[in-house]
């Protein structure tokens, strides 16, 4: 949208486009009875004092146990609270972190799941099915780092790991509705995300056998991709390769490779048949899964690939002077060979 000329010659800033705002608003409004059925979901996003300044901010905060009862009555759910990956996992409330977060288990430390106190609890319920199945990836080896890969492979990668866990907080959320519990899937539909969990929500309604034979699913994974919410996350992703102290760029180790043997470990339900496995129109390594269309993303990822492969160039030029410079060039020999030759021209 081009600047605007008032009538001083003066450039204005053009008007920002009500359109989307008007689009959210009416989605919100068409709940039960026309009024705002998902105000939690609407107050939260609105309510800017309660973002920036949660310290001082009155909230009525949700116990932990309360969380764990209610996704208890999710099959799936239930499995990722009372399986053996959740042992010796510890679920905490931290003030100091946006949403929720994930830490896998090291040598002074249990798993631990993180979650901000402040958020609603409809929202708190889908942060904690999301990081509940990062630990369950986790325990079956399918929670790889995406920076072990070259840089196209970690944004797919990366990618997959975010539709993943954003996948199963909308099954989970689903399970806890049809159970009469709606307070995650009231918020799920009042997000951004609403358009995923109403793809998901059209498989179910339109044949059951969806849920468990991984159609539902491996539709709300596809949907995650359409749109511009993978933008942030490869901006992300992006930023990690640009500021890794390890030297992301001018390491020149061999890095993992993308397998369908990856996907298919990420596709892993603990109820249900495998999602990613499951034959479809695209396989999840489709080059659509991996196209960064945002301009400044794509800017930032050619000039990770051209850093990088500048870098093994100059390596390369290094280790051939080094062995140039090692052969030891012996010229007595070719003295020797002249003076013999000096000798047979004079005879």
């Amino acid at each position: 949208m081009a600047n605007e000329v008032d009538k001083d010659g003066e450039i204005t800033l053009p008007r920002p486009d009500k359109r989307r705002f008007r689009d959210t608003t009416g989605r919100l409004r068409q709940g039960k009875e026309k009024h705002l059925s998902h105000r939690a979901s609407l107050d939260w996003r609105l309510d800017q004092r309660s973002v920036c300044d949660v310290a001082s901010a009155p909230a009525d905060v949700v116990s932990i146990e309360e969380l764990k009862a209610i996704l208890m009555q999710s099959r799936t759910a239930e499995t990722l609270l009372t399986g053996p990956q959740a042992e010796a996992l510890h679920v905490v409330y931290d003030a100091q972190i946006p949403a929720s977060q994930f830490y896998p288990p090291a040598k002074d430390r249990d798993a631990t799941i993180t979650l901000n106190p402040y958020r609603p609890k409809g929202d708190l319920l889908n942060l904690l099915a999301r990081e509940l199945r990062r630990n369950w990836q986790h325990f079956h080896g399918a929670l790889v780092n995406p920076m072990d890969f070259e840089p196209d492979e970690a944004i797919l990668v990366n990618r997959a790991q975010q539709a993943d866990v954003l996948m199963v907080s909308i099954k989970i959320g689903w399970e806890l509705k049809l159970g009469g519990v709606s307070e995650a899937w009231d918020y799920l539909v009042g997000s951004p995300m609403s358009d995923v969990s109403r793809t998901f929500e059209i498989k179910a309604q339109t044949d059951f056998r969806s849920l468990n034979n991984g159609e539902a699913a491996r539709a709300a994974y596809d949907k995650f991709f359409e749109d511009s919410r993978t933008k942030i996350h490869d901006k992300r992703i992006i930023h990690q390769m640009l500021l890794d102290e390890a030297g992301y760029m001018k390491s020149q180790k061999e890095r993992s490779r993308v397998s369908m043997e990856l996907f298919k470990r990420l596709g892993e339900m603990p109820h249900g048949k495998n999602y990613l496995s499951m034959k479809a129109v695209r396989t999840p390594m489709d080059t659509c899964y991996a196209t960064v269309e945002d301009r400044s993303n794509a800017n930032f990822l050619w000039f990770i690939k051209f850093e990088r492969s500048f870098q093994e160039k100059e390596q390369q030029m290094i280790r051939e002077s080094v062995k140039l410079s090692a052969e030891v060039v012996d010229f007595t020999r070719f003295a020797h060979t002249s003076r013999r030759s000096g000798a047979d021209q004079q005879v």
